[in-house]
């Protein structure tokens, strides 16, 4: 697990709420704080996605991508004032997670905003217990290169 500081706040959130660059991750929660707290479950609610569903044979994941409730959240984060908080819990896809390693489960990219700071950390959810940390570091070093690609550290 890496912690990172997010330097270029402006256009981190820029970013995060206004173009697809995270789109492709899935979201597993999303909490902010403005006048109330709100809580974002990720989860897919298959239901209702069957019944609006034009092909039978399309298949959705578990959870919904960020791109399908990105212009959502913007607009619950949108304000004068700043949310005192938020978090929000990005993964990866299974193909993602497979292709960058096949003992995890996923990865997640956790996005904190508290004090007027952004933090990004990493994480790893393994299949089973281990001892090797190969697929932290594998991350751990991706989000890093990602994030000093796009200047937010």
């Amino acid at each position: 697990m890496e912690s990172f500081d997010i330097t270029n706040r402006k256009e981190f959130m820029a970013k995060l709420l206004k173009s697809d660059l995270f789109d492709s991750f899935e979201v597993r929660e999303v909490i902010s704080h403005t006048a109330f707290k709100l809580v974002i479950d990720g989860k897919r609610n298959q239901d209702y996605f069957n019944d609006i569903q034009s092909d039978p044979d399309m298949v959705y994941s578990n959870y919904l991508n960020w791109g399908e409730i990105r212009k959502h959240v913007y607009e619950l984060m949108q304000g004068h004032k700043l949310p005192t908080y938020f978090k929000i819990i990005l993964s990866t896809k299974k193909e993602k997670t497979v292709q960058l390693s096949p003992d995890a489960s996923t990865f997640y990219l956790n996005i904190t905003f508290k004090d007027n700071q952004i933090t990004c950390s990493t994480g790893t959810a393994y299949q089973d217990f281990t001892l090797d940390k190969t697929a932290d570091q594998i991350w751990d070093e991706r989000m890093k290169q990602f994030l000093f690609k796009y200047q937010f550290i």
